[in-house]
């Protein structure tokens, strides 16, 4: 029986559409087979249990197993094709709402200066301005004091390294007198 069934798996695995594909046997190709082992399995049992009857049930379960084997191929692919069709639909949602989200931030900001421009006076714009003008100067002050500290302590930095230098210098020179005398 296996001098028989060898033979026809072979045959049916290479003839098989997908079998050579890349991400190993398909649907299809396990159910032939499947189909050819059971076929030929009841074949064996049939009968005399001659080579025909097993070759026989070899081949109808492996066409038997082959069919059953490309529906069910069908069926995954038709849920790949719609798992892909609500990914797409969801990044186009996704996409129109970030539309729509920034077309109401820029409405909203439209609305704010639409509002101020109907209630502002000469009045609020001068005073705005003077305000504005204030804070620049302030800050001009605390830049320009941020400047000036900052001199000082690189100053002051510079002061503790001579300081440092001399120190050591005169160490240096009160051992040098210490050890001649």
């Amino acid at each position: 029986m296996a001098l028989v069934l060898m033979p026809l798996l072979a045959l049916l695995t290479a003839c098989s559409p997908g079998s050579g594909g890349g991400g190993g046997p398909n649907g299809q190709t396990w159910g032939m087979i499947g189909g050819a082992i059971l076929g030929g399995v009841a074949g064996s049992q049939v009968g005399d249990g001659s080579g025909d009857n097993i070759l026989l049930g070899a081949i109808l379960g492996g066409v038997a197993g082959g069919m059953a084997g490309a529906r069910y191929d069908r069926y995954r692919e038709e849920l790949a094709r719609e798992e892909a069709r609500r990914r797409f639909e969801y990044e186009q949602e996704m996409e129109a709402q970030e539309r729509i989200e920034r077309e109401i931030e820029a409405l909203e900001a439209q609305r704010v200066r639409d509002a101020l421009a109907e209630t502002a006076t000469a009045e609020d714009v001068r005073l705005a301005e003077a305000e504005a003008e204030r804070l620049e100067r302030r800050l001009a002050e605390k830049k320009a004091e941020f400047e000036a500290s900052q001199e000082r302590a690189q100053r002051i930095q510079e002061a503790r390294e001579r300081i440092e230098e001399a120190q050591r210098e005169l160490d240096e020179m009160e051992a040098r007198e210490a050890s001649r005398s």
